[in-house]
């Protein structure tokens, strides 16, 4: 499906239908604006610092911003734009606190752990992750682009595998009611097969 610049594939729809159908207590609503902001401050920072979004796709592997080669970020700007989104997520956190102490609704103590856990999340050092990338990043600003690709695919492995196994064991010790970790694993790992066939293409 697309909407001018913005493109959802089918597995993004299938997805947010399964997590709305799966919403017990009522947060999907949370989530999808704790995302939504956070995409919203990469734009804000790549147009900050000259760049141009000609694409904002959305697929089961996760967002992406297409930039456009005609208006390049200036160097370590990629890093930047990077670490935007998760930054944030952390001021979310933070002021989602201060207002949920200030008497405006319990509510938004689970928004501050939601942006939170975005913000984590998202820093791991998967290659297709804000971590990921910063990192690569940083590295080829460094000269040493063959390591940051090497490295990308070595965390992105290691990231999944550990997601994998700790949503597992979450999933055992909750009874079988628990499986937002395993999901997130699944998710890393298709992530990685799928980023990995398109680095031997």
């Amino acid at each position: 499906m697309k909407i001018g610049r913005l493109e959802v594939s089918g597995g993004a729809l299938m997805g947010l239908a399964l997590l709305y159908y799966l919403d017990r207590e009522g947060i999907f609503g949370w989530v999808l604006l704790g995302c939504l902001l956070h995409e919203l401050g990469h734009w804000g920072t790549i147009r900050a610092l000259g760049g141009r979004v000609t694409r904002l796709r959305f697929s089961c592997a996760g967002a992406e911003l297409r930039l456009s080669a005609a208006h390049p970020l200036p160097a370590w700007g990629m890093v930047l734009a990077a670490l935007a989104g998760p930054a944030v997520n952390l001021l979310l956190a933070w002021g989602s606190i201060y207002l949920a102490r200030n008497g405006l609704g319990e509510r938004l103590y689970f928004f501050a752990g939601l942006n939170l856990g975005l913000a984590l999340f998202n820093l791991l050092p998967a290659e297709w992750l804000d971590g990921g990338k910063a990192l690569k990043s940083i590295l080829t600003q460094l000269g040493q682009e063959e390591l940051g690709e090497k490295l990308g695919i070595l965390c992105s492995d290691m990231v999944a595998a550990l997601l994998l196994g700790a949503g597992l064991i979450l999933l055992w010790e909750s009874g079988g009611r628990n499986f937002t970790l395993l999901i997130a694993g699944v998710w890393m790992a298709a992530a990685a097969r799928k980023s990995e066939r398109e680095n031997i293409a």
